[in-house]
């Protein structure tokens, strides 16, 4: 007879611990890099996406950054198995929208295309929808993924994306880069908060679970 391995009912695996940390180091810390890097740059009026812009001098840097940041979301969505598929799939599908914010640069330094408009659009609505879209209902889950949670998180980081909107629409956008990077740096930062509260779960149960052998 045979032994067979059994399931892994772990809700996330060490690839997704590590991808959904890195995230922000490579988005919030490369925003940071690129600022620094180009004198003169104003980080509460302009926006994030002119740093990849096509004559920005931290172009490829802040372009390479954005990749970098979907392919964690990717990775992040494929080893969370504590999150429902929905929630999984709309956080990969934000990876992907970063791929096209990178593919599709502003033409140049404070001009617009279509292209990347929506494909920025398209990031922040599914970074804002995941959470909830990740809802699970039993109580093995921690709370953020179960129904509570999972909707005042979009709520959070909903309403940080409307005043970013918002802003953007004003007539004065004055704050228009500081309202995008208070929305784009939660949106960043909150799969790693989930991630963490399904890790620090599954290290409950299996120290419950070794408790019950040795007893």
């Amino acid at each position: 007879m045979t032994d067979t391995k059994p399931p892994d009912r772990r809700l996330v695996s060490r690839p997704a611990l590590v991808s959904s940390f890195l995230a922000p180091v490579f988005f919030i810390g490369g925003t940071i890099v690129a600022e620094l890097a180009w004198p003169g740059f104003d980080p509460v009026a302009m926006t994030i996406s002119e740093l990849a812009a096509g004559d920005a001098p931290t172009r490829v840097f802040m372009t390479l950054m954005f990749v970098l940041t979907g392919v964690c979301h990717l990775v992040t969505a494929a080893f969370a198995r504590g999150l429902a598929w929905p929630g999984r799939a709309a956080l990969a599908l934000a990876g992907v929208a970063l791929f096209a914010v990178a593919a599709f640069p502003l033409p140049a330094v404070g001009e617009s295309s279509p292209e990347h408009r929506y494909s920025a659009m398209a990031g922040f609505v599914l970074l804002a929808l995941w959470p909830v879209l990740s809802m699970r209902f039993s109580p093995r889950y921690p709370w953020l993924v179960r129904p509570l949670g999972a909707t005042l998180s979009t709520l959070a980081v909903g309403a940080a994306c409307v005043a970013f909107a918002w802003i953007e629409a004003s007539p004065d956008p004055a704050l228009l880069g500081l309202a995008e990077r208070v929305a784009a740096y939660l949106e960043s930062l909150w799969p790693a908060v989930v991630v963490l509260a399904l890790a620090l779960r599954d290290r409950r149960v299996s120290a419950r679970e070794s408790h019950l052998r040795g007893g």
